[in-house]
């Protein structure tokens, strides 16, 4: 009988210290237990910096489980968002009102950039003036960010949609159709931007840097993610804040990270990123906070891009309180827990 109690005894110390040498360390837990959160991207030059968290493994240090998923068409990130298919997004301000009056539950929780020159409409070198569009074949996506700003290019003009021939055409083939001279003009972003005016027949008549503010490219989160992961949505924020300063840190680095998922050469991501201009934390507290009749306070801005698109009939209503879409509470919070710092100068960056 001692014999057999002290075997069991050695066994009940095997087991206990085999359990204690497998005890999970507090991170390792939260890593384990963590949520899957999918984060949705498309070609736009800024949201490639979700690549730079990714391949320095920046979410590992929150102990996030995050997948980005890359939809080469923009119009198809919206319905995967809009159904439910996907957390997060990367959304231009311009489509936040539609879903919004829909009744899609979901908040805006950063601003990521304004477009800075990284829209445009580009036509061929015989078209001098947006007026000399009239009757002509151009082309954009219909419904996306592009569809408004080639509208808003054209009112530029006093003109209006009727006066052109439109085309809808998805933003990356209207690059290449306009690269190969099938269309007289289109409105594209980068890098399809880039793209088209690849053409020496090709020049630009209008760009985003023509209307500073009027293009907010933000992050929104679904409200289920939103009420069951706060801390995982303030996290995420964080990450892309260590993007932006390992962007400044290790510039090359960063833009090699970019370049490899656009497929472009790191010299072509550091042109494309120059078009936008990336908001730091104080930027964005700015935006939602400070009460100014300009393309500067977000409120006002998604407010007169419903204006917009319900005179164009792309919507039906107009947001009764536009602050309602966001919430605030996320950037409060990093704001008072990590120091402010100067964001990539991506100009300067795509001149060195």
């Amino acid at each position: 009988m001692k014999k057999i109690a002290l075997i069991l005894l050695t066994i009940i110390l095997l087991i206990s210290a085999t359990g204690c040498g497998k005890e999970k360390t507090p991170s390792t837990e939260s890593a384990s237990n963590a949520k899957t959160i999918t984060i949705g991207t498309s070609p736009y030059p800024a949201w490639y910096i979700w690549y730079i968290a990714q391949e320095e493994h920046l979410f590992d240090k929150y102990g996030l489980k995050v997948t980005l998923k890359y939809f080469p068409v923009y119009s198809d990130s919206l319905q995967a968002f809009n159904t439910g298919q996907i957390d997060m997004l990367n959304i231009a301000a311009c489509d936040t009102i539609a879903p919004y009056n829909q009744g899609v539950k979901f908040k805006i929780v950063q601003i990521n950039d304004n477009s800075n020159g990284a829209d445009g409409l580009v036509a061929n070198n015989k078209f001098k003036t947006i007026q000399d569009l009239k009757g002509l074949n151009v082309v954009t996506e219909y419904g996306t960010i592009e569809h408004f700003f080639l509208l808003k290019a054209l009112e530029s003009a006093g003109m209006k949609e009727s006066d052109i021939k439109y085309t809808n055409m998805t933003v990356n083939d209207s690059g290449t159709a306009m690269l190969a001279g099938k269309v007289d003009a289109a409105c594209v972003w980068e890098p399809s931007l880039s793209l088209a005016l690849g053409g020496k027949e090709n020049h630009l008549l209008y760009s985003s840097a023509n209307t500073p503010g009027l293009i907010p490219d933000l992050l929104v989160a679904n409200q289920s993610l939103i009420d069951g992961n706060r801390k995982d949505v303030e996290n995420i924020i964080n990450v892309y804040y260590d993007a932006l300063e390992f962007y400044n840190s290790n510039p090359d680095k960063a833009v090699a990270d970019m370049a490899k998922q656009a497929e472009v050469s790191p010299a072509d991501m550091k042109q494309m990123m120059a078009g936008s201009k990336l908001f730091s934390i104080q930027d964005n507290i700015t935006a939602v906070t400070e009460k100014v009749d300009n393309y500067q306070y977000l409120p006002y801005t998604l407010t007169e891009t419903a204006k917009f698109l319900m005179n164009v009939k792309m919507v039906d209503t107009i947001p009764g309180n536009p602050s309602d879409l966001i919430d605030t509470s996320f950037m409060n919070n990093i704001s008072q827990s990590r120091k402010n710092f100067a964001v990539p100068d991506t100009k300067a960056l795509a001149q060195k």
